[in-house]
């Protein structure tokens, strides 16, 4: 296991001193999934699309760069960026928009990739999304104000002129957080807060908005995030879903269901195993997890003996701060 360090450095506020404390870490782990050993490390970052004059610290960012903690990438009039991080998350920068990469860490223990940027101003979206063998916190500030998600696809809005903060979450929610005070904007909603302000209460996303987010999301290929289904015919296959936030604190309640394709299209058995010595049969179970990290496995077989498989990760925290 290596493991890179780096000096804290002191933030110009509380806020920011403790947001860039947890990007000094970064460092390789080893994960099991059924036996078999998976390598983990942090993401690397690298911008995948380039349009137009984009800057990385005032000279130009070329597609294929490799960004470090720390960059600076700036989208000119008329220019755009996409960056991608190497376990699934991706920025889209809009023009006249500014950004910087505070850092990428792996926290080991439990198995938790943190992402954490700097919006200075202009637009982004955001996938914030990594594989189901990992969990992931995702952290955007704008002056003092935190946007933080466990997974989800959102879009933001900074005008440092005015000091406003937008967010609208398409897939799964984020969280605006200004000092002590928590604004929960659930998927198809939109927020708005004003730096010196608590955040304002969440209302519906207009529709032409919706609309316009779907495009982008769907232009920037799959999502992790999105609960596929499929007809009878071909393999049968079958995969966890249900499960929102897959990190919560203990005891941590969490609802499943096995999304089955292919295959006769009969189920015959449905099996579920929760990592903790406990089972359940359905489409549909409900599980509650003490503290600890779990791979819950289901089982499908259909009515002519096809049998398929999948497994993703809960965790339960004495205070996973989510």
């Amino acid at each position: 296991m290596t493991m890179v360090s780096e000096r804290r450095s002191a933030g110009k506020m509380a806020t920011h001193a403790r947001y860039l404390a947890g990007a000094i870490l970064m460092f390789i782990g080893i994960f099991v999934v059924s036996g078999v050993s998976l390598a983990i490390e942090a993401s690397t970052i690298r911008a995948i699309q380039v349009d137009g004059n984009v800057l990385r610290n005032g000279k130009a960012l070329k597609e294929g760069d490799i960004l470090n903690r720390d960059d600076n990438i700036s989208c000119q009039g008329k220019s755009a960026a996409v960056l991608k991080w190497s376990n699934g998350s991706m920025v889209k920068m809009y023009p006249d928009t500014q950004l910087i990469i505070r850092g990428v860490a792996f926290e080991n223990d439990k198995k938790l990739e943190k992402s954490f940027v700097s919006l200075k101003r202009g637009r982004v979206f955001i996938k914030a999304q990594v594989p189901e063998n990992i969990f992931s916190q995702f952290e955007v500030v704008a002056e003092s104000v935190i946007i933080r998600t466990q997974g989800a696809e959102f879009a933001l809005k900074y005008d440092p002129a005015n000091m406003t903060l937008t967010a609208w979450a398409l897939i799964g929610e984020v969280t605006i957080i200004k000092d002590i005070n928590k604004t929960l904007v659930g998927e198809g909603q939109q927020a708005k807060v004003k730096v010196t302000d608590k955040p304002g209460a969440p209302v519906a996303m207009d529709k032409r908005v919706l609309g316009a987010l779907q495009k982008v999301s769907h232009g920037l290929g799959g999502s992790l995030l999105v609960e596929a289904t499929g007809g009878a015919g071909g393999p049968l296959k079958v995969k966890i879903g249900g499960v929102r936030n897959r990190r919560g604190e203990a005891p941590y309640k969490v609802n499943f269901k096995a999304i089955v394709s292919g295959g006769s299209g009969k189920v015959k058995t449905i099996k579920w195993r929760f990592g903790d010595g406990e089972s359940a049969e359905g489409r549909s179970v409900q599980h509650t997890f003490t503290q600890g990290v779990y791979g819950v496995v289901v089982e499908v077989e259909d009515d002519n003996g096809q049998k398929s498989s999948s497994q993703i990760s809960i965790s339960a925290e004495e205070d996973c701060s989510c």
